[in-house]
């Protein structure tokens, strides 16, 4: 399924669409829009950050049918922008995988993936969805809460590069969203 999004700023392009059917070869799209999308990010996202990445994207069986996950892309012509995803966890939705090439921020994109995949957790009538982020990722920190989220754990944890913070944040959904 795909359909036109409005975007904002100055640079704003009709042309860009959300996707949200899966197809041969999306979960290594996924991959490389974060090895883009987090380039900027320093060497911390390099290295074993995209294999980390390939890993929990095959470890959520998204070309499985029979579950509520899904997954957003922000596309433009044949150039893939960005994206979002809701993973089924049973009685709650996770949000994984936000993220958008630098090049496509500040264009509404972001803000349009996130409502795309919070609408589709409050039509799944799960009551609260939760996401897991690190340390020094400070931009994301401030839209979860600026979008509702609140901190429910930050721990140091071995992660894809060694001991670091994640960080769990949580958001409970009203019955009517």
């Amino acid at each position: 399924m795909s359909r036109r999004i409005p975007l904002s700023g100055s640079t704003a392009d009709a042309n860009v669409r959300l996707r949200s059917d899966w197809r041969p070869g999306d979960a290594e799209l996924i991959v490389d829009l974060h090895r883009r999308g987090y380039a900027p990010e320093g060497a911390r996202f390099g290295g074993a950050f995209p294999d980390y990445v390939g890993e929990t994207v095959r470890k959520a069986r998204l070309d499985l049918p029979g579950h509520a996950s899904r997954v957003w892309f922000a596309e433009r012509g044949a150039e893939t922008l960005g994206c979002a995803a809701m993973i089924d966890r049973g009685n709650r939705g996770q949000l994984r995988w936000v993220v958008l090439v630098p090049e496509a921020r500040g264009l509404g994109l972001g803000k349009a993936l996130f409502a795309a995949a919070m609408a589709h957790a409050a039509a799944q009538g799960w009551p609260e969805v939760f996401l897991e982020t690190t340390g020094g990722l400070d931009a994301s920190m401030q839209m979860y809460l600026a979008n509702g989220f609140t901190v429910t754990s930050d721990t140091t944890e071995v992660l894809w590069d060694g001991p670091g913070r994640m960080i769990v944040m949580t958001r409970q959904l009203a019955q009517s969203e």
